[in-house]
């Protein structure tokens, strides 16, 4: 998770705990990949599912828990790599933000230095 991926989880537990009480929910529901134009993910896949898709296991899960995962396949990828070293984790995950990137500038996006 990136830090602004962990600033709204604790943000959204935090008012989840704060309004609990008044009869008011909070859930924070944290996707993966969508096929979308800003993913650059052209074709959808059993991991990276169409916008409808994805909404509709969203759907599924409001009102359940404070946290969750509501697509299954990503909910089965952030398990799995819960079970990898950090800095393997972290390797794997740089390696492959670092090839979007690649293809994002191929495709004439523009890009920051890193």
């Amino acid at each position: 998770m990136s830090k602004n991926d962990r600033y709204i989880d604790q943000f959204s537990r935090s008012l989840y705990v704060e309004y609990k009480p008044h009869g008011i929910d909070v859930q924070c529901q944290i996707p993966l990949y969508v096929a979308t134009k800003m993913t650059s993910v052209a074709k959808p896949s059993w991991f990276a599912p169409t916008p409808e898709v994805y909404v509709s296991s969203c759907l599924g899960w409001v009102g359940y828990e404070a946290r969750c995962i509501p697509y299954l396949p990503h909910a089965i990828q952030s398990s799995l790599a819960c079970l990898l070293p950090d800095a393997l984790l972290d390797w794997l995950l740089l390696r492959r933000y670092l090839a979007r990137r690649q293809i994002g500038i191929s495709q004439g996006h523009s890009a920051k230095k890193v």
